[in-house]
């Protein structure tokens, strides 16, 4: 099943705000094995924002009028821009935006951008995902 191209451009806040700290970043760099200096002064991995980000898009992508059958999906890819780097203590909000959706080859790929800020409403970063839906022309 195709995707709902009327989400195009649609936007979706977080529903939560999201508080960094210094034990998720130091789970998150363990994982990865990042084990620089900057993780010990309380910044966080450059891909640190993956983890929050895939919670914050749960809003768009299983609206049921979208048709995304997550059981299908795979991640595409990732990119990241950042303002500022992200710290201990920032509280963080997210904006995921639904910017591409297309199908190519009996699979739908959708594109979702990710506008990070802080408390304060200073832009963070932004992130983009691609998620690849396989076989949803069956």
């Amino acid at each position: 099943m195709a995707l709902n191209l009327a989400f195009l451009n649609r936007s979706y806040p977080s529903l939560e705000t999201f508080k960094v700290d210094q034990e998720k970043i130091n789970a998150f760099s363990d994982a990865i094995g990042d084990n620089n200096d900057y993780v010990k002064e309380g910044f966080a991995s450059p891909t640190y924002l993956i983890s929050i980000q895939m919670g914050a898009m749960e809003v768009a992508l299983f609206d049921p009028e979208l048709g995304l059958d997550y059981s299908k999906v795979v991640h595409g890819e990732q990119s990241f821009e950042y303002k500022k780097p992200v710290k201990a203590g920032d509280e963080l909000s997210f904006i995921s935006t639904i910017e591409d959706i297309k199908s190519k080859v009996g699979n739908d790929f959708i594109t979702i951008r990710s506008d990070v800020k802080d408390a304060a409403g200073n832009e963070v970063a932004t992130l983009k995902a691609t998620l690849i839906a396989r076989g949803t022309d069956n």
